[in-house]
């Protein structure tokens, strides 16, 4: 793989993670640096991260990360922004509003949106490809993607000030809604085509 390619398999695995920031950029409504580093450094981390684990455990546990991955994301997912909504449409003191700057919130974020990029680490252990540049441009175009992200979030946050964390939890309801649909419903066995 050249460098363009791997550049734009980052942008593609990054989607997810963009749809992240902006939610959590338009919820904390607040875009400092250490702001940005620690959400966007979260996402850009797993992303590398577990491409890298991917790239390790190689073709030997495929099939099983491949039949329950996408559950765990849905339901994680679901969970957080069912939480986004209940939390905000409750409207009480004594509920804990949801907190992107939460570090399980920001590791659970990062993990669920990067379960593709353990895919890809599979596929290139399967190709023999090294995985030191690859996982670093994924890292690197991830951290980017996301910072943006959480800017632009913030700023829409900001000046439509209209119920944006209820929003923002139907966005990571839909997100798990799409990961599980791409993996049941519109997935395509390519064992069976023979």
């Amino acid at each position: 793989m050249d460098v363009i390619q791997i550049i734009v398999l980052a942008i593609g695995l990054s989607m997810d993670s963009l749809a992240i920031a902006l939610t959590s950029g338009a919820i904390i409504g607040n875009h400092k640096v250490i702001n940005i580093l620690k959400i966007a450094g979260m996402l850009a981390f797993m992303q590398m991260s577990l491409t890298v684990f991917g790239w390790y455990i190689g073709s030997s546990f495929a099939q099983y990360i491949d039949q329950y991955d996408h559950w765990l994301a849905f339901g994680i997912l679901f969970f957080l922004g069912a939480r986004v909504i209940y939390t905000n449409l409750k409207g009480e003191e004594d509920c804990k509003p949801f907190n992107p700057l939460n570090f399980k919130v920001m590791l659970s974020l990062g993990i669920v949106t990067s379960i593709d990029a353990t895919a890809v680490g599979l596929s290139m252990s399967l190709v023999n490809i090294n995985i030191l540049e690859p996982a670093v441009i994924i890292g690197l175009v991830t951290l980017l993607v996301s910072s943006f992200g959480i800017v632009f979030g913030c700023r829409v946050g900001q000046r439509y000030n209209l119920k944006i964390n209820i929003i923002g939890g139907i966005i990571l309801i839909l997100i798990g809604c799409s990961i599980l649909a791409e993996h049941t419903v519109f997935h395509v066995n390519t064992m069976s085509v023979a």
